[in-house]
């Protein structure tokens, strides 16, 4: 892994930054837009630039980590130096997916509707 050794240290700086990331989530026709937000010394302890290659690996990583099976599309990378956070945009699909439907539609954010189960509320 980059810039680290020791996997099992490199895996344990990883955990913390997950746990540490600012999430924040909107729905909107069906897509949900992804935005983290990172302090840059913890992103830093994990990855050694700034790339949207980086900005992919941790969105895909981190999802997989709160056991999110949305699919990330439209990745964006920001990096604000004067407050040191990293930010990490995407839209999020979840269409075709049985679980995930059916959990959006308990929760209000789909019609529970045969013909348009995508469409909002």
């Amino acid at each position: 892994m980059p810039g680290h050794a020791n996997t099992n240290e490199k895996r344990d700086e990883e955990f913390h930054m997950y746990n540490s990331i600012l999430e924040t989530r909107s729905f909107n026709d069906g897509v949900c837009r992804l935005t983290l937000q990172i302090n840059e010394n913890e992103y830093f302890s994990v990855y050694d630039s700034l790339s949207e290659e980086d900005a992919s690996e941790l969105v895909n990583n981190y999802l997989k980590y709160r056991v999110d099976d949305g699919r990330p599309e439209n990745i964006e990378l920001k990096h604000d130096r004067s407050n040191h956070i990293v930010t990490i945009e995407t839209d999020l699909y979840y269409t075709d997916n049985e679980k995930t439907t059916e959990m959006l539609q308990a929760q209000g954010y789909l019609k529970n509707n045969a013909k348009n189960i995508h469409s909002m509320k």
